[in-house]
């Protein structure tokens, strides 16, 4: 995940104005060449309550537990003979404060253009999501219950949606319910190729009330920004900072990552598991951590909806056991409510360290969050 600053204080500036004028050109463009731009985000918040950060209890008003605060500009415009160009620009912010997210992107969750044909698949360039987040997330707590905190430890596994600077992205049709992709991100470290740079891999397979999906990413010069509460390879991962960030981040060498997931609609309700492995490299040493996760979403009604799971992560002697439960209600199709509760339990001498919350000073935390969420 990017972590740097770029345009920040010229980007806020100038908020308002380029958003009137981007909106102009919208309509402009799809009168004057047949395109079609969507305007488009989503406005989280909620009070949240965690039992023990940095030793002590936290109250605290968090924007996007239940989906991440963003708006974006999509774009499709007819080239002809079935091709499409595409393009999108989605910026990511937190509500209560109002600042950019991505460590100050402007453009934070995606930027990316490219072209797609119905028969030959979609390639796009720049910054994008690896397979990981685009093929499993549909599978994992973090996204069905909803809670930001039920991604697994420090979102390693990338479940929670992380991206690719400098990217090439191609994505095959769909042919009898299978899809395939693949992507290369750029390093642009002169001399040496390999240096930053990524190689992911994806595919999904949906039949009815089947679905899979299956991903792998490998990135070199990694930089963890979230703290586990535990040490990796000599490394101390235990973010005391706020959201959970370590101070300061931590390289390795080499951050692999794959996973399968599949989920099975069952009337009225929806059963999901799946699995992740991370793969650790420093100095010719590794180290692997394991999660396994399964649960169930259930609809009462076309409204109210009720979630639980459960996850068991292992890296080498520590292991934690994290339980899930909430209840969603919808007012209308783009505004709803949610109740969530998060525990993570981790072996003795491994400090639990939900996901974007400080490390505990013991071994368990729980958190509590309760949210509204719209969608326009």
């Amino acid at each position: 995940m990017s972590i740097s600053d770029r345009r920040h204080g010229r980007a806020l500036a100038a908020s308002s104005g380029w958003l009137v004028g981007m909106a102009l050109f919208a309509v402009t463009s799809d009168a004057s060449a047949q395109s079609t731009v969507q305007l488009y985000g989503i406005v989280d918040d909620a009070l949240t309550f965690a039992t023990n950060a940095n030793g002590g209890r936290a109250w605290a008003q968090t924007s996007g537990v239940g989906q991440s605060d963003r708006w974006g500009l999509r774009a499709v415009e007819p080239l002809g003979n079935g091709w499409r160009a595409v393009m999108r620009l989605e910026n990511g912010f937190t509500l209560n404060d109002g600042r950019f997210s991505q460590g100050g992107l402007e453009f934070g969750r995606q930027a990316f253009v490219g072209l797609a044909n119905d028969r030959l698949g979609t390639l796009t360039f720049g910054r994008q999501y690896d397979f990981m987040s685009t093929n499993l997330t549909q599978f994992a707590a973090g996204t069905l219950t909803p809670s930001v905190f039920a991604f697994h430890l420090g979102d390693l596994d990338r479940l929670g949606a992380e991206r690719l600077d400098n990217s090439v992205r191609y994505v095959t049709p769909t042919l009898g319910g299978l899809q395939f992709g693949a992507l290369y991100a750029f390093g642009g470290q002169p001399g040496n190729f390999v240096a930053n740079s990524a190689v992911a891999l994806g595919a999904t397979y949906a039949h009815g009330a089947f679905s899979a999906g299956a991903a792998y990413v490998g990135i070199h010069n990694y930089t963890a920004a979230f703290g586990i509460g535990t040490t990796v390879l000599g490394t101390r991962l235990v973010g005391t900072g706020p959201q959970g960030l370590l101070s300061p981040f931590q390289v390795f060498d080499k951050l692999s990552v794959s996973g399968i997931g599949a989920g099975y609609q069952w009337g009225p309700a929806f059963l999901h598991g799946l699995f992740t492995l991370v793969d650790f490299r420093q100095k010719g040493a590794s180290a692997a951590l394991r999660t396994a996760e399964g649960g169930v979403k259930y609809s009462m009604t076309h409204a109210l909806s009720l979630a639980g799971s459960y996850a068991y992560s292992k890296l080498g002697p520590a292991h934690w056991n994290q339980f899930v439960a909430g209840i969603d209600y919808a007012l209308s199709k783009r505004t709803d409510i949610y109740c969530n509760t998060v525990l993570l339990r981790a072996s003795n001498g491994v400090r639990a360290q939900l996901f974007t919350l400080p490390a505990s000073t013991s071994d368990s935390q729980t958190v509590v969050s309760i949210g509204m969420r719209h969608l326009f």
